[in-house]
């Protein structure tokens, strides 16, 4: 796996505080903001105020950059917070793709993000939690233990097969800085590339059980692991495919399920198979 280790990444990425959500419509056609664009409120689903049109500079191409997020109603600000900061800081708005992935069709968290980005490329795909139903086992923390939180693990199965790149993101993130940048990592012929820190003790990932078993602990031998975060990765979704880098990090959930060796969550697996390679 390739990594860029630059303290914030080679993205200065910032979680998000909080975005404001004011029921309003637009007055003014300036900056190609529409008129009177007015989505009645549900009980769960803020408003947010209409984005300005984002056009792309003379110097752009033709090239799409594809970005994939879940997509949920409880988070839903840290979406509308992070696709308009790609869009604010990108030289080439337009050739943003986004892909979010749900686990049930919300038409007025969809209708949300068409009345907020008139203009936004963007496809909402289905998440089938039963992929992962007998799989996921109890973490430290219930928010992880949520089967959306597995979804960037089958995102080759779920985006359309012409997409050979996409960069996954997590919603509690907001860029300031070209989107474009991210995507050009050079990958070094691996099949993804995300921000490693390996200044943490990596043995802490993992339960006594883990390293008491030789068989187990013998996984990262020949390697050099460190903890990588899985909210910010470039992916060659073509060599996830051939690798059969999906059913390799089931295999690691499975025997998760029969002895507990590690506390969080989806980060542990992914780590079984990438840290260090």
């Amino acid at each position: 796996m390739a990594f860029y280790n630059s303290p914030l990444g080679l993205l200065s990425f910032l979680l998000l505080l909080l975005l404001s959500a004011t029921a309003t419509a637009t007055t003014s056609s300036s900056g190609g903001i529409r008129l009177g664009i007015i989505r009645k409120p549900t009980p769960y689903v803020p408003i947010f105020r209409e984005a300005p049109a984002f056009r792309n500079g003379e110097s752009c191409n033709d090239n799409r950059i594809h970005v994939t997020m879940t997509l949920d109603a409880n988070y839903l600000r840290g979406t509308m917070a992070a696709v308009l900061s790609m869009l604010q800081h990108s030289m080439c708005p337009e050739n943003v793709e986004f892909h979010f992935l749900c686990t049930r069709f919300e038409p007025d968290v969809e209708a949300s993000i068409k009345s907020t980005f008139p203009y936004l490329k963007f496809k909402v795909y289905r998440f089938d939690s039963n992929r992962v139903r007998g799989k996921i086992s109890k973490s430290i923390r219930q928010a992880l233990d949520q089967p959306l939180n597995y979804a960037r693990i089958y995102l080759a199965d779920i985006i359309p097969a012409d997409v050979k790149r996409v960069i996954y993101l997590d919603s509690d993130l907001v860029l300031v800085d070209d989107i474009a940048k991210l995507w050009e990592v050079d990958l070094e012929g691996k099949v993804l590339a995300a921000p490693e820190y390996c200044h943490a003790n990596f043995t802490k990932y993992f339960t006594i059980l883990f390293w008491s078993d030789k068989s187990l602990a013998m996984t990262f031998d020949g390697r050099k692991p460190c903890y990588f975060n899985t909210g910010v990765m470039v992916v060659d979704v073509d060599k996830w495919r051939q690798g059969r880098y999906t059913q390799r990090v089931e295999e690691w959930m499975a025997v998760q399920k029969q002895k507990r060796i590690y506390q969080l969550g989806s980060l542990p697996p992914f780590l079984l198979v990438l840290a260090g390679n």
